[in-house]
């Protein structure tokens, strides 16, 4: 049997979007990129200073899709052998731990991923992990244990387990990460080129499971056409609005609601999707008032995303920020 073909290759690492029921971990390596995940300084520093923390409280934050689950298991390999560390999902697997928490340092509680409404589940959820930490702290079922538990960002809030712990977040990665990674795993950047791939980085908003999806869905779109590569107007033709509103809506409904919410996302959406405006131009195109969306642009810039500048004749220009 021969090699196979970079697409099928491409096609086959991009559909594990749960990527974390596929992948196997070992050790993290010092090129920062553990089987199909790239792990940022900050991570490896992170996971290396737990070995020496006291026990604790530890909230490891990250958006919908951006390796939260697989980061647990990262730690949980890399604890191997040393203190040791318990994978687990609140649930079903909770209740089957038994005496395998009594060996382990650290217990890594996975939440899961919650819609736009999830709050409350969520909050149940975060009621099972206090009771787990109060074992932990107060009585000896589980005592001098560390909790890690994986949070949703987008729902970060509003329980009052979240301020007796500390917080790690799981930042999104950046444009050149999300390429350097492809260009390591692939030897290349085809069937993109340089620009188109850095495109798709940039539309992802540095979320790694959603930089897998708009990779599969340029090159099922460039395959099913009969294509031979992905250019950058191919990428804004697939990965357009319609797409980029769905990706978009749960994670600003962390700081935003409602009708402005609503216009956040056509807002970005169509920054990603046509590149950097002119700010009347865009109130425009939305039926905004300029005073309205220079607000919410505001609140957007604060939280690193969009840039605005004065053009040449001292206008604004809004773009999406790198």
């Amino acid at each position: 049997m021969g090699p196979i073909p970079l697409i099928d290759r491409v096609l086959s690492w991009s559909s594990y979007l749960t990527a974390e029921e596929k992948l196997h971990f070992k050790v993290m390596n010092i090129d920062f990129i553990m089987m199909d995940y790239y792990w940022t300084r900050e991570f490896r520093g992170f996971v290396e200073g737990l070995v020496e923390d006291a026990p604790s409280l530890i909230f490891l934050v990250g958006l919908q899709g951006s390796g939260k689950t697989s980061a647990l298991k990262a730690i949980e390999s890399y604890m191997s052998g040393k203190v040791g560390g318990l994978y687990f999902r609140l649930g079903e697997d909770f209740r089957r731990l038994g005496d395998n928490a009594m060996d382990c340092r650290f217990l890594l509680v996975d939440l899961p991923d919650y819609g736009v409404g999830g709050g409350r589940r969520m909050s149940r959820d975060l009621d099972e992990v206090g009771k787990i930490w109060y074992e932990g702290r107060y009585g000896r079922k589980y005592q001098r244990r560390s909790l890690v538990v994986a949070v949703q960002k987008e729902l970060f809030r509003g329980h009052y387990l979240l301020g007796k712990g500390e917080v790690f977040e799981l930042r999104p990665l950046t444009i050149w990460e999300l390429v350097i990674f492809y260009t390591k795993k692939f030897q290349t950047f085809e069937p993109f080129d340089e620009e188109s791939l850095k495109l798709v980085g940039l539309l992802s908003r540095g979320v790694f499971r959603r930089f897998m999806r708009y990779v599969r869905l340029c090159v099922l779109d460039m395959k099913d056409g009969g294509g031979v590569g992905v250019r950058v107007d191919d990428v804004r033709r697939v990965i357009g609005p319609e797409v980029l509103s769905w990706d978009l809506d749960l994670e600003l409904s962390g700081f935003l609601r409602g009708s402005e919410k609503g216009i956040a996302v056509e807002a970005l959406s169509t920054l990603m999707s046509e590149g950097e405006m002119n700010q009347k131009e865009l109130a425009a195109k939305l039926g905004s008032t300029q005073s309205s969306l220079g607000r919410l642009l505001q609140k957007l810039e604060m939280r690193s995303y969009v840039a605005r500048e004065r053009g040449e004749r001292k206008e604004l220009r809004v773009s999406i920020k790198n």
